[in-house]
């Protein structure tokens, strides 16, 4: 079989959304079609960078993407997608090992990514490709109208980037890329609240979706005083659902979330690391 790998600057954004389209048709985590500019705005959240990122041909035809994060000297992927046509091809084993070789030769020491654990195939795949697993990730959901009594704390809004400077004992790679500061630094409309050396960040607090729990900032990583600052967030907005996607480490769940009335959605991923 042959694989030509290119950078995916060289291909237009409209195909790359096409390629993501056949790829994610009926993916267990779901899939709203994209077309280019809503493929630029994922890749910007992802904070993907389109010059280390790379696209494979099959015979010509361009079927698989996967999309780098640089941040620091830890690389992440992204995000990837490979069309039915190139499965089973080794397509997606040459492309990633092209990636990682390129790391490499960057002097990068590892790469991270997150993979839906219910997706037992890619799962496996990057295990075969030498990615262990770092711990799991789950998502939490606070239907309307729960009003958990757990101690609150009176928080304060601060400009977001106030919340991103406080200064933590964790942060990407230790944490994962969605809920380090360099991911909420991507948001536009997210506001913030802190007490104390605390805060919690939500992404669209003004939209009339549910509210994304995104990120927690505290200088001593006490998670009874985050849900303290979290539970006294929530009732600046009653009456409000509440969640995350599958991007907090599952402890946070006996030790936040659940005391606030938060339930565990069904969807995991496993965050994995392949070192050097």
């Amino acid at each position: 079989m042959s694989f030509a790998i290119l950078p995916a600057h060289d291909a237009p954004l409209g195909k790359q959304a096409a390629i993501a389209n056949r790829a994610f048709a009926g993916y267990v985590a779901g899939w709203a079609e994209m077309d280019a500019a809503a493929l630029a705005r994922f890749l910007w959240l992802q904070g993907a960078d389109l010059f280390s990122s790379r696209f494979v041909s099959v015979a010509g035809e361009p079927l698989g993407l996967r999309y780098i994060n640089r941040t620091g000297n830890i690389p992440r992927l992204a995000a990837m997608a490979l069309a039915p046509a190139g499965r089973g091809t080794g397509a997606a084993g040459h492309l990633l090992q092209h990636l990682c070789e390129e790391a490499k030769r960057r002097g990068e020491p590892a790469m991270i990514l997150e993979v839906i654990e219910q997706n037992p195939r890619a799962h496996a795949f990057y295990q075969r490709e030498g990615f262990r697993e770092l711990g799991r990730l789950c998502g939490w959901r606070r239907p309307a109208g729960t009003h958990a009594a757990p101690r609150s704390s009176e928080v304060t809004e601060v400009p977001i980037l106030e919340a991103l400077r406080i200064s933590t004992a964790q942060d990407y790679p230790a944490l994962p890329w969605p809920i380090s500061r360099h991911g909420a630094a991507k948001l536009v409309g997210a506001r913030a609240f802190h007490r104390a050396g605390t805060a919690v960040v939500f992404a669209n607090p003004d939209e009339t979706a549910p509210i994304r729990v995104h990120s927690f900032y505290s200088t001593t990583d006490d998670e009874r005083e985050i849900q303290n600052v979290l539970a006294g967030a929530m009732r600046l907005f009653p009456e409000r659902e509440f969640f995350t996607p599958a991007v907090f480490p599952e402890g946070y769940g006996s030790t936040i979330f659940e005391p606030l009335g938060f339930q565990r959605e069904t969807l995991s991923q496993f965050l994995m690391r392949r070192d050097f």
